[in-house]
């Protein structure tokens, strides 16, 4: 099973076309995007998509109307080869989906999250951070293969904390994932912002890297993980 994530930054550098033309060209089992347009990715018979940020108005800090020229804008959409098969609820419908698919892995749960939508600018970082934490716990209660996925906006590597929001968000994350006993394999990745955290138990038998660099797409790196059967 192969899954991967990146913030495609609204696809300001490519536009949609060139996004699209550009993702194409790999075959994931499952790819989150986050800061996203609503994209049609011929690999994917499915698509969920967080709910859109409202449109023709200020919605905290930014009217994207204006700011992505009529594009309408989405934090979280997750691409499928498969359906899901449940949705749990989440406390941020803009910004979080929850979704459980059946696998050969058994049903996972795929969180898909963006913190920091504006870096570290209060109120919105502590309470994207405080969501991600109180929706997975309560999935965690139903169902323990909990895959959190999407931009965290923070470096796990020691020494590159300027990467990251700052310290009480990160060792809240780390403690998270300690309590939910997840781990985030994509941790070691130089000057990377955006993660793949899985269950420890699947941990063991994986691969990771990154898929596209910093300013191809966008300002980030997009990364991938496989889990080998």
């Amino acid at each position: 099973m192969k899954i991967a994530t990146l913030n495609i930054d609204w696809a300001r550098k490519k536009k949609s076309s060139g996004t699209a033309e550009f993702l194409n060209q790999f075959d994931f089992d499952f790819l989150i995007l986050t800061e996203a347009l609503d994209l049609d990715l011929q690999n994917f018979p499915y698509k969920y998509l967080s709910s859109p940020i409202p449109e023709n108005t200020v919605y905290e800090n930014l009217n994207y109307s204006e700011y992505l020229k009529g594009e309408k804008a989405f934090r979280t959409i997750l691409y499928s080869k498969i359906p899901y098969s449940k949705k749990y609820a989440v406390t941020d419908e803009k910004s979080n989906l929850a979704l459980e698919f059946e696998t050969e892995l058994g049903k996972i749960v795929f969180y898909c999250t963006i913190i920091g939508t504006w870096f570290n600018q209060k109120p919105f970082v502590d309470i994207e951070l405080q969501n991600t934490i109180q929706d997975c716990r309560k999935i965690y209660a139903e169902n323990k293969n909990i895959f959190i996925v999407g931009d965290f906006n923070t470096s796990f590597r020691k020494g590159e904390e300027q990467f990251s929001i700052n310290l009480k968000t990160t060792e809240a994350l780390k403690n998270l994932f300690e309590e939910l006993n997840i781990i985030p394999v994509t941790s070691e990745i130089e000057e990377n912002i955006d993660h793949i955290v899985i269950p420890k138990g699947f941990s063991e038998n994986t691969e990771y890297g990154i898929f596209v660099d910093k300013n191809v797409v966008s300002d980030h790196k997009g990364v991938f993980m496989t889990i080998l059967n």
